[in-house]
């Protein structure tokens, strides 16, 4: 049975290049420590994996952020005036995705912190037991520090009071994320809509 499926969060193993895999791309030292989600499992042998640019090495995020806006704006040139002006803001972003094939050896299952946890920065782990005061204090919503923007959610209004700050985030807590969806599923909603696309 295979160790991985489609859609798996995984870390790139660190170790050195053995013998010729640099020169036949099984694996670059620079690709170590990256984590990403498994698009495809053709072997065990040959993994699809799409790597996060933020877990990129300064210098290949950089020259991968060079080489997207490039292949941006080429495609932007490429369209006509007409059709440009007709592009919502969601179809004019352009991502480009960084994916390496890589050895199920080379690869292993990536230990994220829970969503609960990542989802409210400023309160306590469990395992902490934090004073009256401590809490207090934790429960007043942190900045958000994060590259990507979340999607655009109604804004909340300001709360009055520590306690009410508290029961927001104990009721935020409790949303269930939904799942993300599977390649398959991108697969059919892309083909979706190319198809309202064209009947346009």
């Amino acid at each position: 049975m295979p160790k991985f499926k489609d859609g798996d969060r995984v870390q790139v193993k660190v170790r050195e290049v053995q013998g010729k895999e640099a020169l036949e791309g099984r694996y670059a030292p620079h690709l170590g420590g990256t984590r990403g989600t498994i698009l495809k499992v053709y072997s065990s042998e040959e993994i699809a994996v799409d790597l996060d640019i933020d877990s990129l090495p300064e210098s290949v995020r950089q020259r991968h952020a060079e080489q997207q806006g490039a292949m941006h704006e080429k495609w932007l040139n490429s369209l006509s005036e007409e059709a440009r002006n007709r592009l919502t803001d969601e179809e004019k972003t352009f991502r480009l995705r960084y994916v390496v094939l890589l050895s199920e050896a080379d690869l292993e299952p990536l230990k994220e912190p829970t969503r609960k946890a990542a989802a409210t920065p400023g309160t306590p782990s469990k395992s902490a037991k934090p004073s009256p005061q401590a809490s207090e204090t934790a429960a007043k919503p942190a900045p958000r520090t994060s590259e990507k923007p979340a999607k655009a959610a109604a804004p909340e209004p300001q709360a009055s009071s520590t306690k009410s700050r508290a029961k927001g985030a104990k009721q935020a807590e409790s949303i269930p994320t939904p799942p993300r969806p599977t390649p398959e599923q991108l697969d059919q909603l892309e083909e979706q809509y190319l198809k309202s696309r064209r009947k346009r």
